[in-house]
C-alpha cells in the first residue's frame, strides 16, 4: 500500500511540474497598441460604417420600390381532396411560394387531414397560419 501511495504522489508531482513548465514558458502573444493607434482604428471603423450606410441608402434610392402584388384567390376545396392538391393550387395561384413548405407546415401542426370542404378567399399576403385557420374551420 505504501508503494502505491508513493507512486501516485510521484506521478502527481511529475504532472504538476510538467504543467507548470508549460504554463510559465508559454509565450502569450498580446499586441499592445497606443491610445492614438486605438483611436485611429475606431475612426476607420466608424468611417467604414458610414460609407456602408450611404451605399445602402443609394441602393434603396436607385432601385425603385416595387410594391409587391397581392394576389387574391378563391379556393374551393372538395370533399376528400388531398392537402397536396390544395397546396399545389395555392402555389400556382401565387398565394404561397412553395407547396412543399406549406405541406410541411400542415404536417408539423397536424392539420393535413383537417382541411374542410368549402369555398374560401385567400390572399398572397396571408401567412401559413392565417390560411390554415381559414381552411380548417
Amino acid at each position: 500500500m505504501r508503494k502505491t501511495t508513493r507512486a501516485f504522489a510521484v506521478g502527481m508531482l511529475f504532472a504538476t511540474t510538467i504543467l507548470a513548465i508549460v504554463h510559465y514558458t508559454n509565450d502569450k502573444q498580446y499586441t499592445i497598441i497606443s491610445e492614438q493607434q486605438y483611436e485611429q482604428i475606431v475612426a476607420e471603423r466608424n468611417e467604414l460604417a458610414e460609407k456602408l450606410e450611404k451605399q445602402k441608402k443609394e441602393i434603396e434610392k436607385t432601385t425603385p420600390s416595387q410594391k409587391e402584388k397581392v394576389y387574391i384567390y378563391t379556393l374551393t376545396i372538395a370533399k376528400g381532396e388531398a392537402s397536396r392538391d390544395v397546396a399545389n393550387r395555392l402555389e400556382q395561384a401565387h398565394i404561397i411560394d412553395d407547396a412543399q413548405s406549406f405541406l410541411t407546415y400542415l404536417d408539423t401542426h397536424q392539420l393535413t387531414r383537417a382541411l374542410r370542404p368549402g369555398t374560401y378567399v385567400v390572399t398572397s399576403d396571408m401567412s401559413y397560419e392565417q390560411i390554415t385557420k381559414k381552411i380548417t374551420k
